[in-house]
């Protein structure tokens, strides 16, 4: 399975690094110089483990990194979306930044490859992407990373979500997943998206909760 993964900070580089491990994969981001560290074998920001990670996925040649979407993406079997999208100093979400980077992808990638969305998006992307790009399949697996314990929570997840719109691509999701766990859970495309806002949600009301309570 070749895979690339589009987007290379915190969520992108630790997904790269943890699927490298057990299949072949390029790193793609358009940042010249993000690219030029990773392939030194340095993660852009500190994670335990991670530069090892990438150094060892980059020794064996199945980690790779590239600014060039052509090279990245012409031969991949998945397309992973994982920017962090970065917000404002509003807390406002960025989204142009993050689907502008898929969309120069996209015209690279093979006709009926699958686009895993794992950046954080609002709910209804997956099925404005599909109406765009009905050549390619489009699945939601939201990320729930913890810095400093994010290998440790990839590697030996206790489930991964993920939304689909039908089951053309599910045997190649169970095949992508099966490394790092062994349940699963399928739902709809909208749902598995409105999962990250709901975990989200429930950690700020918590954190409201016990500061009240303090």
């Amino acid at each position: 399975m070749n895979i690339t993964v589009l987007g290379l900070w915190h969520l992108g580089s630790v997904t790269a690094a943890c699927c490298a491990k057990h299949f072949r994969v390029t790193g793609l981001d358009f940042d010249a110089a993000a690219i030029a560290k990773l392939s030194s074998g340095k993660a852009p920001l500190f994670e335990p483990g991670l530069d090892d990670l990438i150094a060892a996925g980059i020794a064996a040649k199945n980690l790779s990194f590239a600014t060039d979407a052509a090279a990245a993406c012409s031969n991949a079997d998945i397309l992973w979306l994982c920017y962090d999208t970065p917000v404002n100093d509003d807390d406002v979400a960025d989204v142009d930044f993050v689907l502008g980077n898929l969309r120069r992808a996209l015209p690279h990638l093979p006709k009926g490859a699958l686009v895993l969305i794992s950046s954080q998006l609002p709910v209804g992307t997956c099925a404005k992407l599909e109406a765009e790009f009905p050549q390619f399949h489009f699945a939601c697996s939201p990320e729930n990373l913890r810095l400093g314990k994010a290998i440790d929570v990839f590697c030996q997840a206790d489930r991964f979500v993920v939304g689909i719109r039908d089951d053309a691509k599910r045997a190649l999701l169970e095949k992508l997943f099966a490394p790092f766990t062994s349940q699963v859970i399928f739902m709809r495309t909208e749902s598995a998206e409105m999962v990250k806002h709901a975990l989200n949600s429930f950690l700020a009301v918590s954190v409201t909760f016990i500061n009240e309570i303090a």
